[in-house]
């Protein structure tokens, strides 16, 4: 289908719209779960093979294990709940992180998230 100006085209015959996936992660090195914490995070992929690359080669660079990543769609109980992206960016700097535990906003309603104390300090002093 051609591109028209102002609307976006549909994706191709080649093309393989991306699905919304979840992945569930163990930090063994966690020094607030002396067993190791889990967490749960969500990401865009267009396959599985695709999807599978992405959780293992964040896994590697975290250092994490992988407990398990299924399609979000599958996964009944998890439906209408939100999760922090595999990459994220920071709401105050605009850095791209990958910690395993991102800093929240301590203001009860706000859902932002941050790479470090400092950035989320500087979001409080303007926002709240």
């Amino acid at each position: 289908m051609e591109k028209r100006q102002g609307r976006k085209s549909v994706a191709s015959d080649d093309e393989i719209p991306a699905e919304k996936w979840l992945v569930a992660y163990r930090n063994p090195n966690s020094k607030k779960h002396p067993g190791g914490s889990v967490f749960m995070r969500q990401f865009f992929a267009p396959g599985y093979y695709e999807a599978y690359d992405m959780v293992l080669t964040h896994a590697e660079k975290m250092n994490l294990e992988v407990l398990w990543f299924r399609e979000k769609r599958s996964c009944e109980p998890f439906l209408n709940r939100n999760f922090p992206e595999l990459e994220s960016k920071c709401i105050y700097c605009n850095k791209k992180f990958n910690h395993a535990e991102p800093v929240p906003c301590v203001k009860d309603g706000c859902g932002a998230e941050f790479c470090s104390k400092a950035c989320m300090l500087e979001h409080c002093k303007l926002r709240h």
